[in-house]
Parts: C-alpha cells; structure tokens; sequence
C-alpha cells in the first residue's frame, strides 16, 4: 500500500506530463494514462495474490448502492450517455480517445485513490502533492514571463495551449494553499507566504476573468465556512474583493476588450459560441454528437447565422455544462448533474468531524466550486488534467462520506 501512495502522489504531481504523447501497438497513448494503468495493474495484482479482488468490487458496489446511490446512479448515466454518444459519433477515432482519455483513465485513477487513500493524513498529502504542482507550474510559468514568452495578447501561457489551460491548472493550487493559509495562522511560516505569492503571480498574468471570478468564489465560500462571517473575516472579504477588481481592472486592455462587445472581443465571441451550440443542441437533443466532434460541428453551422464567426478553431463550446450535454447526450449530461448533486449533497459533518477534517471538505468544496463558475465561459473538465482533477475530488468526498459513516456507525 506504501508503494501504491507514492504512486498516487506522483501521478498527482506529474499531471501535466499528459502533453507527452506516444503509441502503443497503434493506440495513441500518454505518459499520464500510463502511469495510471500501471498503478491500476499493481492494485489489480497486490488484490488478486490475496485471492480478494472480487470481494472488494462488491463491497465498492455494495457501499455505493447504501450509501452513494445518487453518485453510482450518476456514473452509471454519465458513462452510459458518453458511450452512446462515442458509438454514434461521426469521428469515431477522436471520440475513442476522449472517451479513454478523459474518462476512463480519470475514473480508473480515482476508483485505485479510493481503495488505497484511507487516512486524513493521506489525503492530506495527496492534496501537497497536488499544490507542489501547481507550484512548480508556476515557477516554469515565471521563467516563461521573465523571458517575454508570453501570447500576442501579453498573456502567460506557459508550455499549457492557452492562457486559460494555465489558470484552470493553477487556481486549485492557489486555493489549496489559501486554505492552508487560512486555518493555520500560527503555524504560517515565509515558505508558506512565497508559494502562495508564486502561484498567485503565474495565476494573475493569465488574465483569465473566468478563472478570476471562480476563485472569488472558492476563497468566498472557504472564507464563510472556515471562519464564519466574523468582524475580521468581513474585512478580509472586502480585501478578496478589492483583490480581484484590482486584478481585473489591473489588467485594463483585456478588461477593456471583454466589455467591447461591438468588436471582436472575447465575450462578444463566447455569445455567438453559444448561440451556435444551442442551435447544435436542438438538432441532437437526446443523443449528443459525439466526444471531439464540436469544431467540425460547430464550422458546419456558420451558414445559420449572418453574421461570421468571430473564432473559427473552436474545439469546446466554452461552457462544461454545454460541452457534456452535447459530447455526452442528455443522458450523460444528467449523470453529469447527479455527480454534482451528490457531491454537494454533504450530510450535518460539523458535529461530527474534528476542524482538521472538516477542512479537507472545504478544500474540494471550494475547488469544484471554482470549477462551476468558471465553468460557465470555459470548459473546466474536457482535458486529461482537468478530468483528473474532477475524480480525484471525488474520489476525496467519496472517502470523507465512508469515514463519516463509519463514525455515525460508532457512535
């Protein structure tokens, strides 16, 4: 078990090596996905030499059906609806690889977590791993900024597609390491501080206002349950909150470019986005179009509109609840919602969790916070990293509910 948590950490913290591509006997193939299979391979065999890997299947089951109904339900719909899209899509080949990418692989990933990750202090590491990422990423991001390799725009970038894909790599990071902050004042050290100011720097000069006002929403909500709105806590939201118009108005160009929308701005370009995926919708209501069909899609449906497209390469529709409803069918877009549901679904923990435990809720609760919101202009789960992120969270609150349990159990 040993081995296999140091395998869980570092796949953590190599989470961006998904960039590195290969095949395998003709099957396009990932360093991530990789290191994911073997790790499942090593749980496989350590369960099958103790002749008890049947019976941990069905205690998995058993403990999902009792106590997780809503979350298996959920699963269950999501895959169902992503393998009927995949099987009817007009790019098999593409769908294939997201399909295995982007939810098999993350799945895999967390279905291993669950089984091996059992204490607090597990998962607390698990989560430093995550923020030493996050950290290193944003010192390669520094690098990038020092040398000037940044966008046209001025944004950074790093070695990450967009601007965007960096901030929604960074922002866990950042409020992983804010809630460290925050309910730990007297064991806060300078070391502490520096992480917190790196990740910050890389994170600002993305200049991505989604990831902006995600993180907003994730230090709000960590704010109000980690220390209740107290005088001194109503000050230190007032600080988050001339923060974050700082950073946006900071950045004025791009501030000035989102709020244009007579020209070619990003926000004026997201609309006629959505308004062509609504139209995509109606034409495939049930079924969806596939996973890694919606650019070709998308450039089919120009025709529908006077108006030309402000942004041909268009690979997601800028919204994850519009990516999964279409990528996945209705069915796997409602799986999609009952994992949401479940995952917010917390029972009454405070009387029953010490605050060290409670703060571990608060971490994954902030972090899928932020990936909603910004989800609603950006596609916060269609990658191999951020779909990583997604299970990895709950696979976290699927243990935080079993450890629950067994202390409702006990008393």
């Amino acid at each position: 078990m040993l081995n296999l948590r140091h395998g869980i950490y570092l796949i953590i913290f190599l989470m961006p090596l998904y960039f590195w591509r290969f095949s395998v006997f003709g099957m396009p193939m990932n360093i991530l996905e990789l290191m994911i299979y073997i790790l499942l391979l090593i749980w496989i065999f350590n369960k099958a030499r103790k002749g008890n890997f049947c019976l941990v299947l069905a205690k998995k089951l058993k403990s999902l059906y009792k106590n997780d109904f809503i979350l298996l339900v959920g699963i269950i719909f999501l895959f169902l609806g992503v393998i009927i899209s995949t099987t009817l899509s007009a790019d098999l080949r593409a769908s294939l690889g997201i399909f295995k990418g982007w939810f098999v692989s993350p799945f895999l990933f967390a279905f291993v977590f669950v089984n091996v990750i059992k204490k607090r202090e597990h998962i607390i590491l698990s989560l430093k791993s995550w923020l030493v990422s996050g950290t290193v990423v944003s010192l390669v991001g520094a690098y990038y900024l020092l040398n000037n390799d940044i966008t046209f725009d001025g944004r950074l970038r790093a070695f990450f597609l967009s601007p965007n894909h960096l901030a929604m790599y960074l922002a866990p990071a950042f409020l992983i390491i804010f809630s460290f902050l925050l309910n730990r004042k007297k064991n806060s050290n300078l070391f502490s501080l520096a992480v917190f100011a790196v990740v910050l720097s890389s994170f600002y000069f993305t200049y991505s206002y989604g990831a902006f006002l995600g993180i907003f929403a994730g230090i709000l909500y960590l704010v109000i349950k980690s220390k209740g709105l107290k005088i001194r806590n109503v000050y230190l939201l007032g600080f988050v909150v001339l923060l974050t118009l700082g950073m946006m108005l900071a950045s004025s160009g791009k501030f000035g470019q989102i709020m244009n929308s007579e020209n070619r701005s990003s926000f004026h370009s997201r609309v006629m986005i959505w308004n062509a995926t609504e139209e995509i919708i109606k034409d495939n209501l049930f079924l969806g179009i596939g996973p890694g069909t919606f650019q070709e899609t998308y450039l089919g449906y120009s025709e529908k509109f006077d108006e030309p497209y402000l942004e041909w390469a268009v690979p997601q529709p800028h919204n994850i609840f519009l990516a999964f409803y279409l990528q996945t069918g209705l069915i796997g877009f409602v799986g999609f919602l009952l994992i949401l549901i479940w995952f917010f679904l917390d029972k009454d923990i405070k009387s029953t969790y010490p605050r060290s435990e409670l703060e571990i809720v608060y971490i994954i609760n902030a972090i899928m916070i932020y990936i909603i919101v910004h989800g609603f202009v950006d596609t916060t789960y269609w990658k191999n990293d951020l779909a990583l992120m997604f299970w990895i969270l709950v696979g976290i609150k699927f243990i935080c509910r079993k450890r629950f349990n067994s202390r409702v159990k006990e008393l």
